[in-house]
């Protein structure tokens, strides 16, 4: 008796094997040698309607195998652009995905004359760079936390870095896409 039906059926791309066995009650769950469950394989095949029908069936977007990737993170990597999304919107969704860490440099000039309190702890030179982070705190290193130029973060100042800077932290889907632009000019 083969205990890994599902995900030999889902490696195997059978869209109605999967349907079935899922009717039947089959652990969605269950992890091959690999630590990959059905979901894992279907994403790193490319199979889309496998990946839905799994995840209509509420089978686990964040699990990982011994190699430590989500089925998102094996879409990413397998270029399935389609999938990655739906599984980046399955993540966030639920809760489970994580806030990453991220910043963008500025001159510090970019900030003078901004209605939301740009009050620097410390003087700085007028050319002077420095680094929003994704919780909208200014550091004047890159590190989150370290050299920290301005932290008093209220809506109006978000608003001044999401409208007038247009800052945002970018998808993974995001990166990708403009890594592939870059290397095409």
């Amino acid at each position: 008796m083969n205990e890994l039906r599902l995900i030999e059926t889902a490696k195997a791309g059978d869209v109605n094997g999967v349907q079935a066995l899922i009717e039947t009650g089959e652990d969605l769950e269950q992890k091959d040698d690999y630590g990959w469950t059905a979901l894992n394989w279907a994403t790193g095949r490319g199979n889309l309607a496998v990946v839905r029908l799994l995840l209509e069936a509420g089978a686990n977007a964040a699990n990982s195998g011994r190699d430590q990737r989500t089925p998102y993170q094996i879409a990413l990597a397998a270029a399935q652009v389609e999938i990655a999304a739906l599984l980046r919107q399955t993540e966030l969704n639920s809760g489970e995905s994580p806030a990453r860490p991220y910043c963008k440099a500025y001159p510090v000039n970019a900030f003078d004359n901004n209605p939301a309190g740009w009050q620097p702890r410390q003087m700085l030179a007028e050319d002077s760079v420095v680094y929003l982070h994704q919780d909208f705190s200014v550091t004047a290193s890159m590190w989150h936390g370290e050299s920290v130029v301005f932290d008093r973060i209220s809506d109006a100042w978000q608003s001044y870095c999401r409208d007038m800077l247009d800052f945002h932290v970018p998808t993974d889907l995001e990166l990708a896409a403009d890594y592939r632009q870059c290397r095409q000019e």
